[in-house]
């Protein structure tokens, strides 16, 4: 349990990003109870994502965050019938979207 946990507040202090096939940046527009998200991706589609449970009680979002997700299995899921479509990999804090918004090909939200 605490291994997980120390391996989490690792990557809360890495500035550079590793992104793999399928994962993208999106915006937290609101939380929908226990571990449910309506994020907002770049092109503005809204979807939901799952909020994994290594993350709660360790990592709190609030409407306006940054998160990672996962977004591989979407069209698989849209055809399947579920309504959640993406899983947050990780939460980005304020230095990472810094970081992020100074490089010249990142996502940038409206400001």
């Amino acid at each position: 349990m605490k291994g997980g946990r120390k391996n989490l507040k690792r990557d809360t202090e890495e500035v550079s990003l590793n992104f793999e096939d399928g994962h993208a940046i999106m915006e937290v527009l609101s939380l929908r109870g226990s571990n449910l998200i309506e994020v907002l991706d770049s092109q503005g589609k809204k979807s939901l994502a799952l909020f994994p449970a290594k993350f709660q009680k360790s990592m709190w979002i609030k409407q306006g965050s940054f998160v990672v997700v996962d977004d591989s299995g979407k069209v698989k899921a849209l055809e399947s019938g579920s309504k959640v479509t993406c899983i947050v990999t990780k939460v980005l804090f304020y230095e990472q979207v810094r970081a992020l918004r100074k490089l010249p090909d990142c996502y940038n939200s409206s400001q």
